[in-house]
C-alpha cells in the first residue's frame, strides 16, 4: 500500500528528473534557490510537475513559505492529508 509520503516523495523525485533534468542528487535540504540556484521559473516548473503528478493545486503563498523540497514535501503532504479525494 502506498502512503501519502511514498507518493508525495516519489512525486517530486520524479519532478526534479524531468523538470529539472541537469541537477543530479538534488539535496532535499538545499535552498532550491541560493543553494541549488534555481530561478523562479525552475522552481515553477518543478512545482507543475508535482501538481500534475498528485493531481493538486500548490497555492502560490506555498511556494513563499517554502525554501527547501523537504519543506515542499511537508506541506504538499498536508495539504493532501487536510483534502483527501
Amino acid at each position: 500500500m502506498t502512503t501519502h509520503n511514498d507518493r508525495v516523495d516519489q512525486a517530486i523525485r520524479n519532478a526534479v528528473e524531468t523538470a529539472l533534468p541537469q541537477i543530479n542528487g538534488i539535496d532535499f535540504d538545499a535552498a532550491l534557490t541560493s543553494d541549488v540556484g534555481l530561478d523562479s521559473v525552475q522552481v515553477m516548473d518543478l512545482v507543475m510537475e508535482i501538481e500534475d503528478e498528485l493531481d493538486i493545486s500548490v497555492p502560490v503563498e506555498v511556494l513563499a513559505e517554502v525554501q527547501t523540497l523537504n519543506q515542499l514535501g511537508e506541506r504538499l503532504r498536508s495539504m493532501i492529508k487536510d483534502n483527501p479525494r
